[in-house]
């Protein structure tokens, strides 16, 4: 009886051990939400991700396509556990294509200011845009015709004076940046939307608007977008796989992909280093 006790206490000991040992790992490394999303705000997180759905046969050696000068991405650590691939589009504005290779990377620039990581907001944008496309400014005054100088002059005139209201401050940008999508500045919302991937559903907020990929055709009321408001988004500068530090891995169609989960630590064991290689499946649960 004597030795049934002593080893029963030996074992509620273990047990106990364990979990403390397991409550000590959690609290070492668990963060309270707000806190992630106050970080990766404040601050470029330096570990994105990106995904795409593209047809089969398209070589990925850049963030976005050849030509652009800016890419979207998101932050790794928000999608840390994993969601399932029919889940995670939604939340960059995307659909999850299931006839399409799915392109997912994950990167960890170790120059990150060859990438040049901001935060999604339009006053970020238009900083990006001087910096992408440096014009004298005598060039404004003479009242350029090509898409490219009138974009970057219209960058260069917006500006962002401190206010005590913020639905006041809020106004003024966005309705500075709602002009780029009029029909007299068609040219110039082509050119954002070829160079830097900004189309109507993109809300300069820093917030990617979940949901909006068929605004088009379903649109939303202002109360909407601010709800689906929720994953931070960045622009990069559209460079080489391997400048920006990505693991990217290529997954044709198969049965049950959308329901396999987008892990980032699997893209980041089976990804290329710098390449895009293909993986015929995802990690399963």
């Amino acid at each position: 009886m004597r030795l049934s006790l002593s080893l029963a206490c030996a074992t509620i000991a273990l047990l106990c051990s364990g979990c403390a040992a397991h409550l000590t790992r959690l609290a070492a490394y668990a963060r309270p939400p707000v806190v992630v999303t106050d970080t990766v705000r404040e601050s470029a997180p330096n570990d994105y991700m990106r995904v795409s759905f593209l047809s089969p046969g398209t070589e990925v050696t850049t963030l976005s396509r050849p030509g652009a000068l800016r890419a979207f991405a998101t932050a790794t650590t928000l999608y840390m556990p994993p969601l399932k691939v029919t889940n995670y589009p939604a939340y960059s504005g995307l659909v999850d294509n299931e006839r399409n290779v799915l392109v997912a990377m994950r990167c960890r620039p170790l120059q990150p200011e060859k990438v040049d990581a901001l935060l999604a907001t339009w006053p970020n944008v238009f900083l990006a845009i001087q910096s992408d496309v440096p014009v004298d400014p005598s060039a404004c005054s003479a009242h350029p015709a090509d898409a490219p100088t009138q974009t970057a002059c219209y960058a260069h005139a917006f500006s962002d004076p401190p206010m005590t209201a913020v639905p006041t401050s809020l106004a003024q940008t966005f309705n500075y940046a709602g002009k780029l999508f009029s029909p007299e500045n068609k040219s110039l919302a082509q050119w954002l939307q070829g160079n830097y991937g900004i189309y109507p559903a993109f809300s300069g907020t820093g917030y990617s608007v979940k949901d909006s990929y068929s605004l088009s055709t379903e649109p939303m009321t202002s109360q909407q977008i601010l709800v689906k408001s929720i994953s931070s988004e960045y622009i990069l500068k559209n460079v080489s796989l391997a400048d920006a530090g990505c693991r990217c891995i290529s997954v044709p169609p198969y049965p049950g992909r959308s329901n396999d989960p987008l892990d980032p630590d699997f893209i980041e064991k089976a990804g290329g280093d710098g390449a895009c290689r293909t993986v015929n499946k995802l990690a399963a649960n």
